[in-house]
């Protein structure tokens, strides 16, 4: 570029040459016009300024616009000029004009033309064109040769001084348009940093202006990862023209395989690498390309934070100074520049994710105050969070303190929704968030992995995730369960993301606690006060759901209907807390063979109702067996321990479909063939028959 910068000046200094040139053919020859010369010296004479037009115009507008300034026709231009002025001179010695000053354009115009060193070979040939003329047309005395001497003398010192003016011009040239040149690359990178709309796309083109405009042979723009362990790379160029380079935008390098990128982060200072075979291959490799022959680094630094590097690779060597001082000082400020835009970008960036996370606080807490069904609300908390935490996998769960297990209520891997499930709390990753009671974040488990004191499970999908981040849901020193992010890519969360899961987790701690506190309020107006049992209205709800839904599934519900046999003498002869006694072992009884599923009613007094779902009319037989045997075997005394009689039940069963249509028929059945096992004696079990009770 700076040999082109050369060329141009010199076709611009060319101009003002030719029409130095002009002006002299004309002026001589309006000289041999007006000179007593004979015909045959003045056809000569007119020959020889018509030879110069033709050599002006063949040169300035056949030979310069097409091969340039080059050496050889410099020399051409030389050796023409040379020989027409010393071809005029030698036909003017008879008229004693002398035309010597001409040789002094030459050298001076040779000398803005083509520099120092043409110019003193064409002082040095038009010294020779001198003495030659000289020797040739006058007879040599000492005076002449005095004369002589001087003249080639002045020529030499006025090539040496127009030469030397014209180095100093180049030089100066060379420095303005050098600095031009830097102030432009440095208002396009400007340009780029206050009109960037994405970071990554901005430093791909800061990339590339690096390369065209410094110039360079390869440049790469890495800035830190959130754990400022690994350097990923946003802008390089070329992208792919270099045999050896990789730009591998995207891709991460971690720290401790790019020493030498670590060293200049560290000392906050360039680094410029002059002899290739020191550096680490693998740093090479991975940031270079195989013909590298110089490398410099430049941190990126604003206001104190690491932020990345710059890195230039050139395939010149040392030798001809890819990185002088002047360089590196542009490379500095090119570098403040891109450090500026950006923490710019990464500021704007973290009042975006600022502003998103309070969003996701807002939501839940409005989340909270619409819902009191702890189901909904855990769901509703899913979309939010992964409005600004994305992640592959999210469950959360209950833990369960008694049976030491996390109840995972709502889990979601890879997109797919699994089933609720319980997994032991003393196993896996969330096992120490819950002994610690503190959140736990593992940006790359494969690295991690044998640092940790636990060992993963897989759930939801039958692969390992690589990020993982569990936030305990607490509320004062009680813990509720865990909220848990995961993802199949390495460093997908950092400390802004458990920061937001944590604000969120403390939020849906409260929303839990006052969840239960609304269930639990809820579940005591469904309970018989006394017993524990379902009331009336709560039984029948649930009856009429569960035959509902055994529509659907085509499955049994079958109901066994019970009364405690002589009840009155019980709270007659032993009063009424005996009797209360009484109720409560006979819901005892009747928990210790049901299922969780299973719904225990008090139907009013001392008869209750037992609904099955799934549950045929042989398998309610043995379960209402089961209950008659254990009051059998039951133990109870009066107030002063007298030991009592022990009570009894009838019951009777009857199943839907199989007996009955629907839930209403189905306790009317069913207390049917309870009235007739009173009837037949009490203590008994009555099956219902299709058509008959």
């Amino acid at each position: 570029m700076k040999r082109q910068r050369l060329v141009d000046f010199r076709k611009k200094a060319s101009k003002p040459i030719e029409v130095v040139f002009w002006m002299g053919i004309l002026g001589v020859t309006i000289l041999g016009w007006f000179l007593p010369m004979s015909p045959a010296e003045q056809k000569t004479f007119f020959l020889l300024a018509l030879g110069a037009c033709v050599f002006v115009i063949f040169l300035y507008h056949l030979i310069l616009p097409r091969y340039g300034a080059k050496d050889w026709v410099n020399y051409l231009l030389i050796v023409g000029a040379v020989f027409f002025i010393a071809s005029a001179s030698y036909l003017l010695k008879p008229y004693d004009v002398d035309i010597e000053i001409l040789y002094i354009g030459v050298v001076a115009g040779m000398g803005m033309l083509a520099g120092k060193e043409i110019a003193n070979r064409a002082a040095l040939l038009s010294a020779i064109g001198l003495a030659v003329v000289t020797i040739l047309g006058e007879q040599i005395t000492p005076v002449i040769l005095i004369t002589l001497a001087l003249q080639i003398l002045m020529i030499l010192l006025a090539g040496y001084l127009v030469s030397s003016l014209a180095d100093v011009l180049h030089t100066q040239i060379s420095f303005s348009e050098r600095q031009n040149r830097d102030l432009t690359l440095l208002l396009k990178a400007g340009n780029f940093a206050s009109h960037s709309e994405e970071l990554r796309r901005t430093l791909l083109s800061l990339a590339e202006l690096v390369v065209k405009d410094l110039p360079a042979t390869s440049c790469r723009i890495a800035l830190l990862n959130p754990a400022e362990d690994g350097l990923v790379t946003y802008g390089a160029y070329p992208l792919n023209s270099l045999p050896g380079w990789r730009a591998n935008i995207g891709a991460l390098h971690s720290l401790s395989s790019l020493p030498l990128h670590l060293q200049a982060l560290q000392s906050g200072k360039n680094l410029v690498l002059t002899d290739i075979t020191t550096a680490p291959g693998q740093e090479i490799q991975s940031y270079f390309f195989d013909a590298v022959q110089t490398v410099c680094l430049v941190p990126l630094i604003a206001k104190g934070k690491k932020l990345g590097v710059l890195s230039i690779g050139e395939m010149r060597g040392w030798g001809r100074a890819p990185f002088n001082q002047e360089k590196l000082n542009l490379l500095q400020t090119l570098a403040s520049q891109v450090s500026g835009l950006v923490y710019n970008t990464q500021l704007y960036q973290a009042s975006q994710r600022q502003a998103e996370h309070l969003e996701v606080l807002n939501q839940v807490a409005r989340a909270i105050g619409s819902t009191l069904d702890l189901d909904h609300l855990l769901e509703m908390l899913y979309g939010e969070i992964q409005s600004v935490v994305p992640s592959d996998t999210y469950y959360v769960s209950l833990y369960n303190p008694a049976e030491d297990l996390l109840d995972i209520r709502v889990l979601i891997d890879g997109g797919e929704r699994f089933a609720p499930q319980t997994v032991p709390a003393h196993r896996g990753l969330a096992s120490w968030v819950i002994e610690n009671k503190k959140l736990l974040l593992i940006r790359q488990l494969s690295k991690e992995a044998d640092g940790l004191l636990v060992s993963p499970v897989q759930i939801g999908q039958e692969r390992m995730s690589e990020s993982w981040l569990g936030v305990p849901i607490m509320l004062g020193d009680e813990l509720f369960g865990l909220l848990t992010l995961a993802s199949y890519k390495p460093n997908a969360f950092d400390d802004e993301d458990a920061i937001v899961l944590s604000n969120v987790a403390a939020q849906a701690a409260l929303a839990i606690d006052n969840a239960r506190h609304h269930a639990a309020v809820e579940e005591q107006t469904r309970r018989d006060s006394l017993t524990g049992a379902y009331n009336h209205g709560y039984l029948l709800r649930r009856l009429g759901e569960e035959v509902q839904q055994a529509k659907q599934d085509n499955t049994p519900v079958s109901l066994i209907m019970m009364d405690i046999d002589y009840f009155k003498q019980y709270n007659d002869t032993y009063g009424h807390v005996v009797g209360d006694e009484v109720l409560c072992l006979l819901v005892q009884a009747i928990l210790s063979h049901v299922k969780v599923s299973d719904i225990v009613g008090r139907w009013g007094g001392e008869e209750f109702a037992v609904a099955l779902p799934g549950t045929s009319s042989r398998q309610a037989l043995i379960v209402a067996e089961r209950i008659r045997s254990t009051l059998a075997s039951m133990e109870l005394d009066d107030r002063d321990g007298n030991p009592i009689p022990k009570p009894t039940v009838s019951q009777g069963i009857a199943t839907f479909p199989q007996d009955v249509g629907d839930a209403m028929e189905l306790v009317d059945v069913a207390d049917q063939a309870l009235y007739i096992a009173k009837k037949r004696g009490r203590d008994q079990i009555m099956v219902a028959v299709k058509g008959h009770p």
